[in-house]
């Protein structure tokens, strides 16, 4: 019992995460994917509208074939939370070339 709640407690922090900031603004589906095409090697699945344009959320599949989870607002590129396996091997590191 005590590692179930252990498990749901260590969980919190990454729901919290996904919700907009007080100070969060709109972002752009055209700004949400070039936010993720700077960062992340791969192409977009789907994109869609949450929290009325205050979060874009992607389905963003990388060159290894992982789809990746990510949600992004405003102001420039706000990464609120980034889900899914091959995070690091599709990351684009400042100053590599995407």
């Amino acid at each position: 019992m005590r590692h179930l709640l252990l498990i749901c407690l260590c969980g919190l922090p990454a729901l919290a995460l996904a919700d907009p900031p007080c100070h969060a603004q709109p972002i752009g589906p055209e700004a949400a994917l070039a936010c993720a095409a700077q960062r992340y090697r791969g192409e977009a699945l789907a994109l869609r509208d949450r929290d009325h344009g205050l979060v874009q959320e992607l389905r963003w599949r990388t060159p290894a074939g992982n789809v990746l989870r990510i949600h992004l607002t405003g102001p420039g590129c706000r990464f609120l939370e980034v889900e899914g396996v091959g995070q690091a091997e599709a990351r684009i590191l400042p100053g590599e070339r995407p």
